[in-house]
């Protein structure tokens, strides 16, 4: 198992000791002081992690789908979940097996996918090269499983798997009767196939390093489209690594400018925030209606969409700095979530870009409904899940679970403890509880004049809630503040850079590349946090293209 990342500057050093033995596990605290962006140091020399074998998550295989087979098409209702891990779902599929269940959802959704291609006239005329002069035509059925299977394995198909498709294609042909029947038979194998469902990533010797390796053009191929399109590559990708092109530092450079400009883009950005901020756990978001009067099933979808635009503006759009994500006071609503922030709703239907007026204190990503809802029990806030959430995504602290066994109930309220915040103190001053609370709880006491959805309130039981505290020596006195003392925080520059980072090569980032993450984060301060160049920064770096010795570890076909 990979071991996350710790920077190796001081500025980003584990600093102190524990804050105090929860159960036999130790909360760290991390130093917030940090070096100026730009200073010129010596980075720890990059060890090049060993191959992955990332599987296609969910999102990889419907884009490809449509892609190369066209839309329109209905696409598989289940296939093999995605996990998380090291909180990326893209890093999940590395390291998680595919279950003899999954294996089954993928075989239905090839058969489905295959009899619906062959089912449409046009579609077929579209992906057939040739004109097939009938069901047993070897050498346009040839033509075809080599330029589709090309498409969908990010590689040119060896003669002898070309022939063992054909086979299958002409038997079916033959049975069957049809043209229609013979491509649909090409099509279910090559959509099962392990070359399609794996992101196949062995390597080659690289010339500029000696031992080193590097991934083979195709390969950086594959992986720069699922990092930057979340999809696969075009044939003008595939074209320029087959030719070797890639291996040219100023082509490679213009094949990431070019996926970085394409409309495309906009799908892996959206993929990464919605990955790196937990949105995807909204499709699950469930609320305690007699509690909350405003939720409704739909809500979670809608604050999804929310934060997804905020992302896509600032960072494409705008091509802006990413810490407006959390002091923006502009928001992307439609006239659900617009209720729920008191705000007028500007557009009858869809999602309008708004200033946030009625209520000041509510900026950026942590005045979200997502946030605010997503980290929040079902019938009453938590200043504990919201102070963790900002540990791990936003400031990649690490936060152990709690031991078996302990427990973590707060007390009933009280004439002395009547407030969340009156209850938490409580539960602080139990040895058992305490240390890690106060590493949480401060955090999260600056959102408490939001209820578990998101709606604005001025008291808790009748009292005056009172939103300061202190995060890593930084004091603030509301959200507001908060989220600005976290913009300015070196270590979320730097959690930023190492979750990005994660996503496009698709694995956990090891102890090796520390120094990268280092160099990177040192280039989106200088850059002006722009993601959009931190995007481009990470696909022309070594850690992108060079991979240590071994056979692909993780997931297995």
């Amino acid at each position: 198992m990979a071991v996350p990342v710790r920077s190796t500057r001081a500025a980003d050093a584990i600093s102190g000791a524990c804050l105090a033995v929860w159960a036999a596990i130790a909360c760290a605290c991390s130093d917030p002081a940090a070096e100026p962006a730009g200073v010129a140091e010596a980075y720890p020399v990059l060890v090049p992690a060993p191959p992955a074998l990332p599987r296609l998550t969910r999102a990889h295989f419907d884009n490809t789908v449509v892609d190369v087979l066209g839309g329109g098409l209905t696409l598989p209702p289940q296939l093999e979940p995605d996990p998380p891990y090291d909180e990326l779902l893209a890093v999940g599929a590395s390291v998680a097996q595919v279950s003899p269940r999954g294996v089954e959802l993928y075989e239905d959704a090839a058969r489905s996918l295959a009899a619906q291609v062959a089912a449409e006239p046009a579609r077929l005329q579209a992906l057939l090269p040739c004109t097939p002069i009938g069901p047993e035509d070897a050498t346009c059925l040839g033509a075809f499983v080599a330029k589709v299977g090309r498409r969908l394995w990010r590689r040119p198909l060896t003669g002898a798997e070309t022939a063992a498709i054909v086979q299958t294609a002409l038997a079916a042909g033959k049975a069957l009767g049809t043209v229609a029947h013979a491509v649909q038979w090409a099509l279910v194998p090559l959509l099962q196939a392990p070359a399609f469902l794996y992101r196949v990533e062995r390597g080659e010797p690289d010339p500029s390093v000696q031992g080193g390796r590097r991934l083979t053009g195709l390969e950086r191929a594959g992986r720069l489209a699922f990092f930057v399109w979340n999809g696969p590559p075009d044939d003008a990708l595939l074209d320029a690594a087959a030719a070797g092109k890639l291996d040219d530092a100023q082509a490679w450079a213009a094949e990431v400018d070019r996926l970085l400009a394409a409309p495309k883009a906009r799908r892996g950005v959206r993929q990464f925030a919605l990955e790196w901020l937990q949105l995807h756990e909204l499709g699950a978001l469930n609320k305690d209606p007699k509690v909350y009067k405003h939720f409704s099933p739909d809500l979670g979808a809608s604050a999804r969409e929310e934060v997804l635009r905020r992302v896509e503006h600032i960072a494409l759009d705008q091509d802006g700095d990413l810490r407006q994500l959390l002091t923006s006071d502009h928001a992307f609503v439609d006239r659900r979530l617009a209720a729920i922030y008191e705000e007028p709703a500007v557009a009858d239907t869809g999602f309008a870009d708004i200033a946030l007026t009625v209520h000041p204190e509510r900026r950026g990503l942590l005045g979200t409904v997502a946030f605010l809802a997503l980290a929040s029990h079902p019938i009453s806030t938590s200043p504990t899940l919201r102070g963790m959430y900002v540990r791990k995504h936003l400031l990649c602290d690490i936060v152990p679970n709690p031991p078996a066994g302990l427990n973590t109930a707060l007390p009933e309220p009280s004439t002395t403890a009547k407030t969340m915040r009156e209850r938490l103190q409580a539960h602080m001053a139990v040895k058992s509880c305490a240390s890690c609370h106060k590493y949480l709880d401060p955090i999260g006491f600056a959102f408490e004049r939001f209820d578990g959805i998101g709606r604005w309130r001025a008291t808790d039981a009748g009292t005056p809630v009172d939103t300061s505290g202190r995060l890593d020596g930084a004091t603030f006195a509301d959200l507001a503040s908060l989220g600005a003392v976290i913009a300015q925080s070196p270590k979320f520059r730097r959690c930023v850079v190492q979750r990005l980072y994660a996503f496009a090569v698709a694995r956990p980032v090891t102890d090796g590349e520390a120094g990268e993450i280092d160099r990177l984060s040192d280039t989106f301060a200088s850059g002006g946090m722009r993601l959009r160049g931190l995007m481009r920064a990470v696909a022309r770096s070594d850690g992108f293209r060079r991979v240590g010795a071994g056979a692909p570890t993780g997931a297995t076909p």
